[in-house]
């Protein structure tokens, strides 16, 4: 299979998930071969960061068929399937702290408790549950990563493509986990509404996502800025013009604009704990609190040291670390 581009660009341009409120402030564009492929917004009543305009759902559809697909070249000489996996593996420790969350959870049901994973990947966090004693199930988009996740877990294992596919569900969960998803998908407001009544009485949801406001991203910034211009990484050339970010493929071939148009535009939403607390409480979760995030913004010294757990914590009440984790839960029955 080879990699394909979906010409012309075809866009959407939704409101305001959090309010409705269509009146944003631009904040950065996102160019290839002369046109408009979204741009990054700041609703001006609620705060909240999004693509809009941003490439229709068909069109990142095809993107993320060949971010999973098994014959497409990924990195280090290996398929993009098996980059997949390997970047999972890296987070092992990261999905048992996920996990380490619910176990109040698991401890006071009657019986196997059940888990649901929103984007589970190629299921190394639903291995990891299996093994703690939960009954786990998955939805995910890719059709690869579902042919993978039957055969790893049985037929059952995928109850759903998208988390529409479960507005009639009669199965309950004890515990979700979207972790790294919710800036993905097109609707945030109507996924939690379904996760909401997927739920037990009691249950619990798991929101992990990038921080907007993290330090490290504001160090980063403000790093850009001072430059002007420049490579943000091999595929994506980043300048900062009359108060606006702007974003143009380094590459010109079939895979630098694939691989292009998958980081520019593969997150929809940029959220801040503010944003997403507002998120979830619009949705009718009760009891939203953080816990550290355990995420390294990025593969370097910087990043590693904001990492760090102490450094972690003491971001934590500042709403500064690199990673938001959101715990919510549903109101008890009776």
């Amino acid at each position: 299979m080879t990699a394909t581009i979906a010409t012309p660009i075809k866009t959407e341009t939704p409101p305001c998930r959090v309010c409705l409120s269509s009146t944003p402030r631009t904040r950065g564009e996102i160019w290839m071969n002369g046109e408009l492929l979204g741009r990054m917004v700041q609703c001006q009543t609620c705060g909240l960061r999004f693509l809009s305009p941003r490439p229709t759902q068909a069109q990142r559809d095809l993107l993320y068929a060949q971010e999973y697909n098994a014959e497409l070249p990924g990195a280090h000489s290996e398929t993009r399937f098996a980059s997949v996996q390997r970047d999972q593996d890296r987070a092992l420790a990261r999905f048992r702290y996920y996990l380490d969350q619910f176990s109040d959870r698991a401890a006071r049901r009657h019986g196997r408790p059940r888990l649901l994973d929103v984007g589970a990947g190629t299921g190394q966090l639903l291995e990891l549950a299996r093994g703690r004693g939960w009954d786990v199930s998955s939805v995910e988009r890719s059709e690869d990563a579902c042919r993978y996740l039957r055969e790893r877990f049985g037929a059952d294992s995928v109850v759903g493509r998208d988390l529409t596919d479960l507005r009639t569900e009669a199965t309950r969960y004890d515990a979700v986990v979207m972790a790294h998803v919710i800036e993905h998908l097109p609707d945030p407001l109507a996924a939690l509404r379904i996760v909401r009544r997927l739920l037990v009485p009691g249950g619990r949801l798991l929101v992990a996502t990038p921080n907007e406001v993290s330090l490290y991203e504001r160090l980063w910034q403000a790093r850009q800025r001072w430059r002007g211009q420049g490579a943000a990484n091999p595929y994506v050339a980043i300048a900062w013009r009359r108060g606006r970010w702007h974003r143009t493929p380094t590459q010109q071939d079939a895979h630098g604009l694939i691989e292009f148009q998958i980081l520019t535009t593969e997150h929809l939403y940029f959220f801040t704990r503010t944003t997403l607390g507002r998120l979830l409480d619009r949705a009718g979760f009760s009891r939203i609190r953080w816990a550290s995030g355990t995420l390294a913004p990025a593969n370097s010294r910087l990043g590693r040291l904001l990492r760090n757990d102490p450094i972690n914590r003491l971001l934590l009440p500042l709403g500064l670390q690199a990673e938001l984790v959101a715990l919510a839960d549903t109101e008890v029955s009776g």
